[in-house]
């Protein structure tokens, strides 16, 4: 029988026997008690070792702060620069020709409806008032609108009726005699103001002044003082080569709005401090002082406003839009609205009425809105910022139960 040889394990390759390492090759060991050296960091690289797990926790929690807080910190830093110029000290600057007639048109396009323009048509001709007939047409082309059939019959017929020759001619007499007993504006443009526009109609008015002295009446001082200038300035038109034409024509709209009542208390008010007879009497004696000097620049500007406005519109008209003026700052906005307005001036002031025409005028600031969209971007960022680190804090350990779970 054959015999099988015996089981052996398999035997191990030899390991090489460790060289002997030197005492000098070693190196001198660490003394008791001491620490040990660092590694190299070139060794530290080579064994692979990294920072600890806690520094690099911290600077990736400070990392993503960061990023966080970079959109704010930008945000903030345009808020300041933008109010470094304070724009909202005054929010509001003039605005272009262009943008005041697009807000007028809106303005107007929203107060007009079709509804209105009928309605205000109808009362107009039940009262054959032709003078607002003719304001509300133009506005009403303006805006896309026409009358009726029926309308547009009934105001032909109103005109021609208007237009009789007896009818016109007794009406004209009345206005030349007396401005304040004008029927209408078309025959105070037609007969009154040509008359007094000439010197006659300033003598008139001092004519006026001395029958109230002699009758011990009280007297217009302002008439008076307006009718002066008038004449004042007809005499200088040909010395100044026309230049005194501006003060001549606003000095006879005043006169005109006074007599016809349509001058407001304040800016008769200021008038009459502008106007004073004794300071143009100061003045003609050349005995005034800066004061007087003064006062006269301003009345000469509050004139030229008014001759724009009678100049954009027209003489009639201007002396009716007066009753809209409440000091010389309203007559420097009434000019700038009918520098953009033109005839249509009386007309958009009637419908929109003062304040809201001369809104119109006016227009926020780029720098303004700018400021203001900062701010609120600013501020919204501040409340996400503050509602999501709330809502961390809430929710987190919500989710680590739920994490837990899972």
């Amino acid at each position: 029988m054959r015999r099988e040889p015996p089981l052996t394990a398999p035997r191990r390759p030899a390991q090489p026997e460790a060289r002997r390492v030197l005492r000098a090759e070693r190196g001198p060991g660490p003394a008791s008690g001491s620490k040990p050296e660092p590694a190299a960091p070139g060794l530290r690289a080579l064994r692979g070792d990294r920072p600890p797990r806690r520094r690099r926790s911290l600077f990736r929690r400070g990392l993503v702060l960061l990023l966080r807080l970079l959109p704010l910190v930008v945000t903030l830093g345009l808020m300041v620069w933008a109010l470094q110029d304070n724009p909202l000290a005054r929010p509001l600057v003039a605005a272009s020709d262009q943008q005041i007639r697009a807000s007028l048109d809106r303005a107007l396009a929203a107060r007009l409806p079709p509804e209105r323009l009928v309605l205000e048509l109808d009362e107009a001709l039940m009262t054959n008032d032709l003078d607002r007939i003719d304001m509300l047409l133009p506005l009403a082309d303006r805006v896309g609108l026409t009358p009726d059939p029926a309308q547009a019959e009934a105001i032909t017929a109103l005109r021609e009726a208007e237009s009789g020759f007896w009818a016109g001619a007794a009406d004209c007499a009345r206005c030349a005699a007396d401005v304040a007993d004008c029927p209408s504006l078309r025959m105070l443009g037609a007969c009154g103001i040509p008359l007094e526009l000439t010197p006659v109609g300033d003598l008139n008015a001092l004519r006026r002044a001395g029958i109230a002295l002699w009758e011990e009446q009280d007297v217009d001082e302002v008439e008076v003082t307006l009718a002066a200038i008038g004449l004042a300035a007809t005499g200088a038109i040909v010395l100044t080569g026309g230049s005194s034409a501006t003060v001549k024509a606003g000095a006879t709209a005043l006169r005109l709005g006074r007599r016809m009542g349509t001058l407001t208390s304040g800016f008769a008010a200021d008038l009459a401090r502008l106007t004073d007879a004794a300071m143009l009497r100061r003045l003609l004696a050349r005995s005034g002082d800066a004061a007087d000097s003064a006062r006269l620049a301003r009345a000469n500007a509050l004139a030229g406003d008014v001759t724009r406005v009678v100049g954009n519109t027209s003489m009639s008209d201007g002396i009716l839009l007066l009753r809209h003026v409440d000091s010389a700052e309203d007559a420097a906005r009434l000019a700038r609205l009918s520098d953009v307005a033109g005839p249509e001036t009386r007309g958009v002031i009637e419908v929109l009425g003062k304040s809201r025409s001369f809104r119109a005028l006016l227009r926020v600031s780029d720098e303004a809105l700018a400021a203001v969209a900062l701010i609120w971007l600013g501020l919204g960022q501040i409340v996400a910022s503050v509602g999501l680190w709330l809502g961390g804090r809430l929710m987190r350990p919500l989710t680590q139960g739920l994490a837990g779970r899972l």
